[in-house]
Order: structure tokens, then C-alpha cells, then sequence
């Protein structure tokens, strides 16, 4: 598998099927700003209560090879995996990136668990060997990195800004030369003190390491 981060604001998905994993994959193709299309004749109440509100379009109809084209990635989500299969098949012949949930070798790329701490994405993925294994490991990520992982993110991007605007002559005026100032201010130490929760001395301490580098 060759890891990849998909942005799909605004692209064409299609859902196939309308139950349980049909709605996981539609909540998160929601935060992803898709435009989703859901193929099933019947379906969950939230995908109901979803196409009403016009957040997804909802295609009451068994599915079928011409109801696919178009679209840039389709997830077969149903639990007929003779019906998965098929369209699997005939979204690759189409030219759609597939994910099929049930038999996941068949599609062309998987989804990891995922953990959003602000601008960071943690993912753990075992190729769909083991979804149960995956979630587990998400969880523990989830707990291990917390908010304040994405809070120092956050901090670090303001810090990075301000050196690239910086044109005191203060020794970050490249691109390598602000290379070497974080490698400097982001240490071990700095990972432990968020662990920890003491988030005010890490960026103290991170502050500090770039203003001395610098100077």
C-alpha cells in the first residue's frame, strides 16, 4: 500500500449501499467536504434525514453500472458482496479509485483509522488484515496524542510564519537555515512536556531554542 492523504472538497463520491458502513463512510466523506451520492434502494434513517437536509444525494435505486459513472471514488458499502463485487469491478473498468469495505483487497485503496488533533492526522491502517485491531490502536492514539499535540501544532505554525517573514538578518532568511533552528527547538524533551500537559513550557522552551538559534 502506498500511503496517501486524498483532499476531496468538492469531488464526485458515490456511496453504494445504505446501512451501518454506508453511513460511517458518508460521516466522513461529510468532513472531507465530498460531494456524495448514496446508491441504495433503501436506507438508513440518517441518510434519509441527511438527503433531506441536501448534505448528500440519494439515489433510491438497486444498483447498476450506469449509476457510477462519472463520480472520481466510490465506496461499496453494501451487505451483498455479490453486488460489491460488481461494482467494484466496474468502477475500476471506469476509472474510479474503489474501496470495497467488505473485501477490501478487491478496491484500490483502504481507509485508516483516523485521530484529528487540530492541523495534525494521526492514521493507523492494517491493509484491512484487521479492522478490529486498527480501531484498537486508534483509540490508544487518540489518548496518547492529545488536544494539546494539535494546540502546539498550532503554535508552531504561528512561530514558522514569523520566520519566514523575519528579515532582521536574524540567520532565518532560508529555507535550510530555518531547517536547522527547528531541528534545534524540537527535541524528545519537547514531545515529553506535551505528553505531560505542560504546554506553556513547551512553547517557552520552543520560543526560546528558535531566539537563541536565530541570534
Amino acid at each position: 500500500m502506498y500511503p496517501i492523504n486524498l483532499k476531496l472538497d468538492n469531488r464526485k463520491c458515490a456511496v453504494i449501499g445504505g446501512g451501518q458502513v454506508a453511513c460511517r463512510k458518508i460521516q466522513r466523506l461529510l468532513e472531507n467536504n465530498a460531494l456524495i451520492t448514496v446508491i441504495s434502494p433503501e436506507a438508513d434513517q440518517r441518510i434519509r434525514d441527511w438527503s433531506s437536509d441536501k448534505k448528500i444525494i440519494w439515489k433510491q435505486e438497486t444498483y447498476s453500472r450506469e449509476l457510477l459513472e462519472g463520480f472520481f471514488c466510490a465506496f461499496c458499502a453494501t451487505d451483498n458482496r455479490a453486488v460489491n463485487r460488481q461494482a467494484a469491478t466496474d468502477a475500476r473498468e471506469l476509472g474510479i479509485l474503489v474501496n470495497v469495505a467488505s473485501e477490501p483487497e478487491l478496491g484500490d485503496f483502504t481507509v485508516p483509522g483516523v485521530v484529528n488533533q487540530g492541523p495534525l492526522l494521526f492514521t493507523v491502517s492494517s491493509e484491512g488484515a484487521s479492522p478490529a485491531f486498527t480501531r484498537l490502536l486508534r483509540q490508544d492514539m487518540e489518548k496518547r496524542y492529545h488536544q494539546g499535540f494539535g494546540e502546539i501544532a498550532e503554535f508552531i505554525e504561528q512561530l514558522r510564519q514569523e520566520l519566514i517573514r523575519d528579515t532582521s538578518g536574524s540567520g532565518a532568511s532560508t529555507s535550510q537555515q530555518r531547517q536547522k533552528i527547528w531541528r534545534q527547538a524540537l527535541t524528545p524533551e519537547i514531545i515529553d512536556l506535551i505528553y505531560n500537559h505542560d504546554l506553556d513550557r513547551a512553547k517557552h522552551e520552543i520560543r526560546n531554542a528558535i531566539n537563541s538559534a536565530g541570534s
